[in-house]
């Protein structure tokens, strides 16, 4: 029999109300060795949980807790009548863990150390946050970077991450029964990406890492509408229910049989031996959780909140239609209360808005040249310092941009940018509230209104572009800002007029600047495009490939 020695904290698990240790380990002794771990930080969010960072020893941990997020939330009670599973169910949690053990021994067959999953610890439910937690190793390296305009022969990261991780992972898992993991994995799913973070190992390799398994929502919000038709639905209907992660048993089973030799010669009898018995646990746990009806899953997810007492949970286990009603009237109780609240917290915010400062910031902002200099400034440092913390500038590239910003021959059509960026929230409120009681009092006919609508920050930057060069007929070295006026027409991309400018009249230094600008706006573009955008999504990429294809 092994010994292995476990570092961990026994305070932390005292405290934190451990239920169960799972090591994935099978027929060896465990440990427990005590040592002090630094007290947990923030580090992250995703659809499904909270990251927090803390150290045992040297070893970093990453801790997953499924509180998840109110949109999410939402859209899992209208679909399913409670939170994620991951926050409540027990039985889905170790289905989690089981999950992770053996596609850790699988992916090591299917990519060699090209992919792998973080080592993963242990779970338990953490009180504080009434949810189920997951410890995991933290990867210290980072996600796919974007293109950038400090790097010239750049690798394409993303080509890399799809073509030669996701494509074939997701082949593979359909191959081996794990129906709802590619979802993932990526497929119709360009927030997937995100799970995948990548290490530089020695001679330029990277290996990259599958950090997250577990979904946040169901699988039904393809992007690609024939991923959803001809796959997802009809997984949906096959597994009785809405695709989360499930696993075909019966399949994986068959194909570790079929794989039995490989995996054998690979990592040995004994490893092969315990895919088999997980496997068999994997089939039985996920039957517990995903044969649950609708009404036992809102009742149980209450139940772990504390809701309602055991005594309650047990009165309504045999009456739905009771704790439908129930529940319904708990509902709207605290949409009631929910919505005073908003109404209070935004009266309270309006009563103690600073008006004076800001009024007076805003005088400053279209009066002064160089304040509106220094807020671009500020601004476009806070842009560095965030794709430095994301690792896509060394140390010594941030503070290149840095100084360059420090130069006065930037700040001409620089300061032209930033009154662009600040006459868009008068546009907005033109756009969205002027014009539409306008329209509403029937001054406007919803067709030009609407016209106008679209046209107004076109034409707002337009006239700013005008008066611009009108004032430079006057002065002793006139010039016209001919791509500035013509960028500046289009929509969305038109804010991005005054540093395209830039870029077409200056080479060097000053060009790297204002190529920045605009491969930051671009990827910002894409983290906002709802569903399926956000930080380190395909979208971001798509939008930041795009630009780079333009400008290199």
């Amino acid at each position: 029999m092994t010994k292995i020695i476990a570092v961990c904290n026994l305070s932390t698990i005292m405290r934190d109300n451990v239920k169960h240790i799972k090591w994935g380990l099978k027929d060896e002794l465990v440990e427990l060795v005590p040592l002090k771990v630094i007290q947990k930080k923030y580090i992250g969010k995703g659809r499904s949980a909270k990251v927090y960072l803390s150290y045992s020893g040297n070893e970093g941990i990453a801790t997953k807790t499924f509180t998840g997020e109110p949109v999410s939330k939402l859209i899992l009670f209208i679909l399913t009548g409670s939170a994620n599973p991951y926050t409540w169910c027990e039985d889905a949690i170790q289905c989690a863990m089981i999950r992770r053990r053996i596609l850790s021994s699988l992916c090591h067959i299917w990519f060699e150390d090209k992919l792998r999953l973080p080592k993963t610890y242990n779970y338990r439910w953490n009180v504080k946050h009434k949810a189920f937690e997951i410890d995991t190793e933290f990867i210290p390296g980072k996600h796919a970077p974007l293109f950038n305009p400090l790097h010239t022969n750049q690798v394409n990261y993303m080509s890399e991450l799809k073509n030669e991780i996701m494509k074939p992972l997701k082949d593979k898992l359909i191959e081996s029964g794990f129906d709802g993991l590619v979802w993932q994995a990526g497929k119709g799913n360009p927030v997937a990406v995100s799970n995948f973070m990548m290490l530089n190992k020695e001679n330029d390799r990277r290996q990259w890492i599958w950090i997250d398994l577990e979904s946040g929502l169901p699988a039904l919000f393809a992007m690609n509408p024939l991923s959803t038709l001809f796959y997802y639905i009809p997984k949906c209907i096959k597994h009785r229910g809405w695709l989360f992660d499930h696993v075909d048993s019966e399949k994986l089973t068959n194909y570790l049989t079929k794989s039995k030799d490989a995996i054998t010669i690979k990592l040995g009898k004994y490893a092969y031996n315990n895919l088999c018995t997980d496997a068999d646990l994997l089939s039985k746990t996920q039957k517990k959780w995903t044969h649950l009806t609708r009404h036992q899953k809102s009742l149980y997810y209450a139940a772990s909140q504390k809701k309602i007492t055991e005594e309650s949970k047990i009165y309504y286990e045999n009456k739905p239609i009771r704790w439908f009603i129930k529940n319904s009237a708990t509902f709207l109780k605290s949409a009631i209360k929910n919505t005073e609240e908003l109404v209070v917290k935004f009266l309270n915010k309006v009563y103690n808005f600073r008006y004076k400062k800001f009024i007076k910031r805003l005088y400053l902002y279209f009066s002064s040249a160089k304040y509106r200099w220094r807020l671009t400034k500020w601004y476009l440092k806070k842009e560095i310092d965030k794709w430095y913390s994301r690792k896509f500038f060394t140390e010594s590239e941030s503070k290149f941009l840095k100084s360059e910003l420090q130069k006065d021959d930037k700040s001409s059509y620089l300061t032209d940018f930033s009154i662009h960026i600040g006459i868009k929230p008068f546009v907005k409120i033109f756009s969205f509230i002027i014009m539409p009681l306008l329209i509403a009092g029937g001054i406007f006919s919803i067709q030009s209104g609407t016209i106008i609508i679209l046209v107004s920050g076109s034409v707002a930057r337009t006239l700013y572009t005008v008066w611009r060069m009108s004032h430079s007929l006057i002065s002793s070295k006139p010039h016209f800002p001919i791509i500035a006026l013509i960028i500046g027409l289009f929509p969305i991309i038109g804010n991005l007029a005054y540093p395209a400018e830039l870029i077409y009249q200056s080479t060097g230094s000053r060009n790297k600047v204002s190529k920045f600008i605009i491969y930051s706006f671009s990827a910002k573009a894409g983290s906002k495009i709802p569903i399926w955008g956000g930080k380190d999504s395909e979208i971001e990429h798509l939008f930041n490939r795009i630009c780079h294809l333009i400008l290199k």
